[in-house]
């Protein structure tokens, strides 16, 4: 397929090009150099090739301005997945599970990703490098466990995802080398542990987990919110749209599965785009959790059913860089007044 061009007109220069298609200069000198033979590139200082009639740009030039007007536009707005540099993420995840007024589990984890996202052949990768994870509160009786648990963790510091073209997770591009550091990790770990039901168990599920990871990377929320389907031409703005019904893997019922009626709301403030979602169970198509419920917990709890969860959740993007600054995600989910989990995500882009 021939690339797209930019034909260069006289008077042209670089940065002219990129304020009449709406890109940046590093970005299409980047995107022309890499497309290109070395005697075509666009030199250090700018300034075009003589002797050529065109650049290479990632789309056509009638697509790139049309993104252009999106941008400018107050009723629209394009968010366009980019090649981005290596940035740090500071993440911080809350849970508290509260039964019969008591707190059973009230943890808070800091966790620093290294993120970058790249191009190869076409096709988006989003590389994670954990560079720190840190148990910051848990009760005491749980510390010891949780950070026991924390190092089957290592086979997942280091992932390359393919990305979709909305930019959730398409599949793992070095599912070998997790298995690769998880088999390591087994070895490592062999001296500490003896022969019991559980720890046979842990070894299983490792096994079983890092030998198909995909799995276990789209049923994780954090991953699931750090790398979302959100890159969309978006035509309402300002007001909340009703969204396809999806599903929430539920926290108080063991992994059942919950569906949600959702909405979203975006808004444009200059450079920054604004992504609302707000979610709640579906009241009409949860009645299995009722049988669970009344089975396995109405008489330990001694109360009547009261199922409800709720879900909000925020993006901010810089557009021009396709880049996400912040997501904040908070999901309480009760399956009684007596019995009921809130989990909340912070990611923010770390500014050092």
């Amino acid at each position: 397929m021939e690339p797209n061009r930019y034909y260069v007109k006289n008077g042209d220069t670089l940065p002219s090009i990129a304020e009449e298609l709406g890109l940046s200069i590093s970005e299409i000198k980047k995107y022309h150099n890499e497309s290109s033979r070395p005697h075509e590139w666009i030199k250090e200082d700018n300034s075009l090739p003589v002797w050529s009639t065109f650049i290479i740009i990632p789309d056509s030039v009638e697509v790139l301005k049309r993104k252009k007007e999106d941008f400018l536009s107050s009723e629209r707005a394009a968010l366009i997945q980019k090649e981005t540099d290596t940035d740090d993420y500071l993440i911080l995840q809350k849970i508290d599970m509260q039964v019969s007024g008591g707190s059973m589990i009230d943890s808070e984890t800091e966790m620093m990703w290294e993120f970058r996202k790249f191009r190869k052949d076409g096709i988006f990768y989003g590389e994670i490098q954990q560079k720190s994870h840190q148990v910051k509160y848990i009760k005491s009786i749980y510390r010891q466990f949780a950070e026991y648990m924390q190092k089957f963790n290592k086979p997942l510091e280091h992932l390359v995802i393919e990305l979709s073209h909305e930019g959730g997770v398409e599949s793992l591009a070095n599912q070998d080398e997790i298995m690769e550091r998880w088999n390591r990790l087994k070895n490592e770990l062999q001296p500490e542990m003896g022969n019991t039901l559980e720890e046979k168990n842990i070894i299983e599920g490792g096994d079983r987990d890092f030998s198909d990871t995909l799995p276990l990377i789209k049923n994780n929320i954090l991953y699931t919110l750090f790398l979302n389907d959100l890159f969309y031409e978006y035509v309402e703005l300002g007001t909340f749209v009703e969204q396809e019904k999806q599903q929430y893997t539920s926290q108080v019922f063991a992994n059942e599965q919950v569906m949600l009626l959702s909405k979203r709301k975006v808004e444009k403030e200059g450079d920054i785009l604004k992504i609302k979602f707000y979610s709640e169970a579906d009241p009409g198509k949860n009645g299995h959790l009722r049988s669970i419920y009344n089975t396995k917990l109405k008489d330990f709890l001694q109360e009547n059913f009261d199922y409800a969860l709720t879900w909000s959740l925020e993006y901010h993007f810089d557009i021009r860089k396709g880049k996400m600054l912040l997501c904040h995600s908070k999901i309480k989910e009760q399956a009684s007044r007596k019995y009921t989990h809130l989990t909340e995500h912070t990611i923010q882009l770390s500014k050092n």
